[in-house]
């Protein structure tokens, strides 16, 4: 165990992936980093860190914006209820004026759970804490050949780590540990083991049984919803809808849709009268356990659209927040 810490932030300092949240890691850009990285890849993460931080430099530049303008800013990197807690966080720490220091404070954070409240104890604040995500768990369990899962798993990694660093600085632990399970000791496949400085003290290695941990879980299949979607227009312009303020999608715009089998059932339960529709083609989005199979229909409609809808110009349609399932429409509509 003693091994552990001197091993892992040897590796770290020539190795460790150089980051702009991490160039500087003060508790906004934390906060901002470790929101936007939930459910996206650091690829993907990368160029929009600096597009928000262009428009919202500060914390109170953040809180300043409106829900619509965050929603758009936060486009295509999808949950958008990551942007709209962000964004609630941001006028709470401002309108208390001062950013929390303790686990208890960050949980009271609209958006701050477990793991983020400790990723910036550990690397904002350099507080003893360890975040363990899917990545450790998956470190820990190949390390020690547990067979724990879920929450037991979970607690087991964080004490292990937390004993394995020691007096050591919390921050750069922490990062090199995010790297070593997103790098090194990957899920999918044969893991590297041959780059990682974990190696020999890691039990499933030494029996080589790397790719038997951690214990596959079972998944349930994603439900399969048909929709049919429509780019619809009316003098000129576009029709659009903002979805209800709870559940999926909350709060941004879309192309009318609906589930069924026919376009005509859709236009009924919608309650828009077209003329003959085009098919443009079948796409589908997967969400976490949801799939969206979509079947996408262009046209005109015959008389203006009931109250509920946008009816929407190019320019004025691309302020939309619109997400990344209608992305295909967006293109077909010209307001990418």
């Amino acid at each position: 165990m003693d091994k552990l810490a001197p091993s892992l932030l040897s590796w770290y300092r020539q190795m460790g992936r150089s980051l702009p949240w991490r160039d500087d890691p003060s508790p906004y850009h934390v906060l901002l980093s470790e929101t936007m990285l939930q459910q996206t890849r650091v690829a993907a993460v990368l160029s929009r860190y600096h597009e928000i931080l262009k428009v919202a430099p500060t914390i109170e530049d953040l809180a300043s914006l409106k829900e619509e303008e965050m929603l758009k800013l936060w486009e295509g990197l999808g949950y958008y209820s990551r942007a709209k807690n962000l964004r609630k966080a941001a006028i709470q720490i401002q309108e208390s004026a001062m950013f929390p220091d303790d686990y208890e404070g960050l949980r009271k954070l609209p958006g701050v759970g477990e793991y983020t409240a400790k990723a910036l104890l550990a690397i904002a604040f350099h507080k003893k804490a360890v975040a363990v995500d899917g990545n450790l768990e998956r470190v820990y369990s190949r390390l020690e050949m547990s067979e724990k899962e879920g929450p037991s798993l979970r607690k087991e990694a964080e004490a292990y780590f937390l004993e394995a660093l020691g007096d050591e600085d919390p921050s750069p632990f922490n990062q090199a540990l995010m790297d070593i399970g997103e790098l090194v000791c990957l899920p999918n496949g044969a893991p590297r083991c041959g780059e990682c400085p974990l190696q020999a003290l890691c039990k499933a290695h030494e029996a080589g049984k790397e790719t038997e941990f951690p214990k596959k879980k079972s998944r349930s299949a994603k439900k399969i919803t048909l929709l049919q979607v429509f780019i619809l227009h009316f003098e000129g312009k576009t029709v659009f809808r903002i979805r209800p303020e709870k559940g999926l999608l909350s709060s941004l715009a879309e192309f009318p849709n609906a589930s069924g089998e026919s376009p005509e059932e859709a236009l009924s339960f919608l309650g828009l009268k077209a003329g003959p529709l085009s098919f443009l083609g079948h796409g589908s989005h997967a969400f976490t356990h949801l799939r969206w199979e979509m079947d996408w229909h262009e046209g005109e409609l015959l008389l203006p659209p009931p109250e509920g809808y946008l009816l929407l110009g190019k320019e004025e349609a691309k302020g939309l927040p619109i997400p990344s399932a209608f992305s295909f429409g967006k293109r077909k509509a010209g307001i990418l």
